[in-house]
């Protein structure tokens, strides 16, 4: 193992907040798969003030259950997180430190959901595999910077 160029400075929770779906029964289809679930991503980035090569990250998932297949619980969950990079230069250094760092939060979201539903009315539930790649700030449709140095992305999914 060699220590990756993208280092997690800090993690910190916003909202966690969990409740099972109410679909009038006690239980849950047991081959439950996340096709058809509306996932609304929200994602944030902006340089750390008086840091260099640092970053914030913010990362906000909601499984509301109004629209599409229902999940078995409602979600609506918040981490944010600080990363540097400490490799040598690159122009695409930006673009690392946002998909990894999202990569990171994300998984420890889908850990933390694990845990906390393993103890609920249908048993454990885990989010699906996530890539960020499409979260890259160089792949961002206008590449002028926003006036605050931030770059927002929002999005849902059907769980396909």
């Amino acid at each position: 193992m060699k220590p990756s160029p993208i280092q997690t400075k800090s993690l910190i929770y916003g909202e966690l907040h969990v409740s099972p779906y109410d679909n009038g029964q006690s239980e849950f289809e047991d081959d439950f798969t996340w096709h058809g679930v509306n996932i609304q991503i929200n994602t944030r980035h902006a340089p750390v003030a008086d840091s260099e090569n640092e970053y914030a990250l913010l990362l906000r998932l909601r499984v509301p259950n109004k629209d599409g297949k229902p999940a078995p619980y409602s979600l609506d969950l918040s981490v944010m997180g600080k990363f540097s990079y400490i490799g040598a230069p690159r122009d695409d250094a930006l673009d690392l430190v946002v998909v990894n760092g999202l990569s990171i939060l994300y998984s420890s979201l889908r850990e933390t959901v694990m845990t906390v539903t393993s103890r609920m009315l249908y048993g454990p539930l885990c989010l699906p595999g996530a890539n960020f790649a499409d979260h890259a700030p160089s792949l961002a449709v206008d590449q002028s910077p926003p006036s605050s140095g931030t770059g927002d992305r929002n999005g849902s999914s059907t769980g396909d």
